[in-house]
């Protein structure tokens, strides 16, 4: 417990001692270094306000762009888009006529194989 206190006491007089050691050995005066420290942060901060403004206008600028970008790709997306179900139409078709071709040549063979009668070699 007394060692406790003594540690208490300990810090509080070495604050207490740094506290006045920095007053003493501070270059400033409190009244400058207050201005010093105002004036550093004052133009931080307007640094970091035009540096943001800067991007946001170069993101306004490049969303414009893609913006301008997507109208002029939309009309030929929509123009392949149709193509491609014209093609898959015309596919369809051509499917449906192949598969009927195949199987009349199926049938036929099958037919002329009965009728010819065993191929000799």
């Amino acid at each position: 417990m007394m060692e406790q206190k003594n540690l208490v006491f300990g810090i509080i007089a070495g604050a207490l001692v740094g506290a006045g050691a920095a007053l003493l050995f501070a270059p400033k005066s409190g009244e400058d270094m207050r201005y010093t420290l105002k004036s550093g942060a004052s133009s931080s901060a307007s640094s970091l306000t035009e540096t943001l403004k800067s991007k946001g206008r170069e993101m306004k600028s490049s969303t414009e762009e893609l913006v301008e970008l997507a109208k002029e790709i939309t009309p030929v997306v929509k123009e392949a888009i149709g193509v491609v179900q014209e093609w898959k139409g015309m596919l369809t078709d051509a499917k449906v006529e192949l598969t009927g071709e195949v199987n009349k040549l199926k049938g036929s063979s099958s037919d002329s194989s009965l009728t010819k009668g065993p191929t000799v070699m």
